[in-house]
């Protein structure tokens, strides 16, 4: 018992900063109605400045294309380098403010929270381009003394940040409830209409909100980094544990929220400890202590998920249209034969680049099926793709191709609607915090787990045949096969089928009246739930379609890009084509990294610039073209019309009726 209280006193460090960023989301919420992916990055920015000014002494500025590493002569001190590192991050919290979520104050829910995913991959982007991709740690901020508990050495650092966050959470607490400026932004959270009416100024109190939970959380960051260190990675991957715990609080209550984060923190520790004494079975060894959040998140939902208030109810009405006629013929056969052009073509570095894209394009269509029909925001789809690309490994020896494709999709169609079940009465951004958290769990444990992975981490896939004839990726023709493009262009077209058969019938129709509003849908007799649960086990039939290419295009598995981090870029990558259309998939598959317009038109690059242009170009879209690339040029063919006909309404019925004439003879 001992033990586990030492063990569990031991994570209350990890704890108190899961807190300060679970509050640092609730602010944000409460302040300007957004679920903030990216609180994890703004903490990050203001921590690795904080590590370099203390480590060598340069200002390292979150830029490109201009100078950005400024030497001050010899390291700063400590207040010295936190004030210039808060004021780094300040900057940065309120460019990002002024330049994208002011922007999206009247969007739909989806486009402000891929626009945070968005600002997330340019932090990420920025942070390894300015300061590598390694674990960054400064000098120490808290105490270093050990004292003895239980019979055991303890760091009482923990225990100094946990009383800073408690008295952090405290003054928030203050803040909120006792000056005018919390009381006005409580104001503005239950009647934005009436606060406006009575003098109040919600875009600006959502600047001063957003800069109050990015000092927040960048406090924490900053501190944090003398304990752990600071990666530009490891701090998003704490909004998990964060999103349970303000789930758990409703979005709502700061100290319900601080009182959960510690104890996720807490029985982490445990968890780890556990893993180290070989105390739970071998499959769990990879990661077990990435399940308590998550258990956490979806107690959470299951319990409080009806009464969790939805501040972006009123934009309900204010969806991203979705494009439901059917491709004419020509098209189909038009992208057939530019494809199969390809897949034939000479150079291997283009047949390759060809058959990436269609994998990734079979990847947006699934979340393109569950975000863009269904409203729910998925961030596991390459997850379940992995999942079923490390079954068809294990399954493929006893099993063969066919039937071990097969077996290995339908369980994790089985598994992908299983998944789905607690999530039946949340929607939206609800939604994708839970499937964020499953994709952190797989990650971590499902593909470092031996029993599950193989041995050494690496998991072998036997190439296909048919009829005899090899048609895997190593085939007779070269490499990469000819015969191997075709077959992934097959199934690719299979799921592309199944896409556009669903948009265009009555299920499509139950889809995007769900998508619009359930209540509303229930209403006119639609089985709200069971259609969640039928978008997203063909979801999930369409990314373990992408599962399967993905294992014989690879043939060796290691679980490399297939993280929450990656999942992250793939929704990037859906809504930068086009979320919920067939044409947004291609697009979004062509511009991938890795992909056709990548290689055969920019000469290849550097991936993190690859990355930082999707976090750009995911922002952009979200600001200007929220249909994405693929809907853009219909975007501004109605905006075009709608000009000509308030020239048209203008100019009366006597003037120029020439050009009156030619314009109504068009069709709208």
């Amino acid at each position: 018992m001992n033990t586990w209280a030492f063990f569990a006193l031991l994570g209350i460090g990890t704890g108190a900063m899961y807190g300060a960023f679970s509050m640092s989301v609730i602010i944000t919420y409460r302040g300007s109605g957004v679920i903030n992916f990216a609180v994890g990055a703004l903490a990050m920015i203001p921590a690795m400045v904080f590590a370099e000014l203390r480590r060598s002494g340069d200002l390292v500025l979150p830029l490109v294309f201009v100078p950005r590493r400024w030497s001050l002569g010899e390291p700063l001190g400590l207040w010295s380098a936190a004030l210039l590192a808060m004021v780094v991050g300040l900057a940065v919290a309120a460019f990002v403010f002024a330049t994208v979520i002011r922007s999206l104050r009247s969007a739909p829910p989806i486009t402000m929270l891929v626009a945070t995913v968005g600002v997330t991959l340019i932090l990420q982007a920025l942070a390894v381009k300015n300061f590598g991709n390694s674990n960054v740690r400064s000098p120490g901020i808290l105490p270093d003394d050990v004292v003895t508990l239980f019979g055991r050495p303890m760091p009482v650092d923990r225990f100094y940040l946990l009383g800073t966050v408690v008295l952090l959470g405290a003054g928030v607490v203050a803040v909120y409830r006792g000056t005018r400026f919390g009381i006005a932004t409580r104001a503005a959270f239950l009647n934005e209409k009436g606060a406006i009416l009575l003098g109040l100024e919600p875009a600006r109190l959502g600047l001063y909100n957003w800069l109050f939970a990015s000092a927040l959380a960048g406090t924490a960051g900053i501190i944090g980094s003398s304990l752990g260190g600071v990666s530009p990675f490891n701090f998003s991957l704490f909004v998990v544990p964060a999103f349970a715990a303000a789930l758990g609080a409703r979005l709502k209550s700061v100290p319900i929220a601080l009182a959960l984060a510690v104890g996720i923190g807490a029985f982490e520790a445990v968890a780890v400890h556990l893993v180290a004494q070989r105390s739970v079975p071998t499959f769990f060894q990879g990661g077990i202590s990435t399940l308590v959040p998550f258990a956490a998140i979806v107690v959470a939902l299951m319990v409080v998920g009806s009464r969790l208030p939805n501040r972006g109810a009123i934009l309900e009405l204010a969806q991203v249209p979705v494009v439901i006629s059917r491709p004419h013929p020509a098209v189909w056969v038009a992208a057939i034969a530019a494809a199969s052009l390809v897949l034939s073509s000479g150079d291997a570095t283009v047949r390759f680049a060809a058959m990436q894209t269609l994998v990734i394009t079979t990847l947006l269509m699934s979340i393109g099926l569950l975000t863009g029909l269904v409203g729910q925001v998925s961030l596991a789809q390459l997850s379940l793709a992995g999942v079923c690309a490390f079954l068809l490994s294990r399954l493929d020896t006893s099993l063969g191709f066919p039937l071990a494709p097969i077996v290995a999709v339908f369980i994790t169609v089985v598994v992908g609607t299983l998944v789905s079940i607690p999530a039946l009465r949340v929607r939206g951004v609800q939604f994708a915090i839970l499937s964020f958290s499953l994709a952190v769990v797989v990650d971590d444990l499902l593909f470092r787990s031996p029993t599950f992975v193989g041995r050494g981490g690496l998991a072998e896939v036997e190439a296909p045949s048919i009829f005899g004839v090899d048609v895997g990726i190593f085939g007779g023709d070269g490499f990469p096969s000819t015969r191997f493009g075709f077959l992934l262009l097959a199934a690719a077209l299979v799921c592309a089928g199944l896409m556009v058969g669903v948009r265009s019938g009555p299920l499509g129709r139950r889809f995007l009246a769900v998508r619009a509003n359930e209540r509303a849908a229930a209403a006119s007799g639609i089985d709200v739930a069971r259609t969640k649960v039928i978008g997203a086990a063909l979801s999930s039939f369409v990314a373990a379609v992408a599962g399967v290419m993905i294992a014989y295009k690879s043939t060796t598995l290691t679980g490399a890009g297939l993280s929450a981090q990656d999942g992250l870029a793939l929704l990037a990558l859906a809504y930068l084509g086009g979320i919920g259309s067939l044409g947004g998939a291609v697009v979004g598959g062509i511009l991938a990294p890795s992909g056709l317009f990548t290689v055969a038109i920019l000469g290849g690059g550097s991936s993190i610039d690859q990355f930082l242009l999707t976090g750009v170009g995911l922002v952009l879209v979200a600001v200007k073209f929220p249909e994405g690339v693929a809907g853009s040029w219909t975007m501004l063919l109605r905006a075009r019309r709608r000009s000509l006909e308030r020239s048209r309404n203008a100019a009366g019925p006597n003037r120029d009726d020439d050009r009156l004439i030619v314009f109504d003879a068009n069709p709208r």
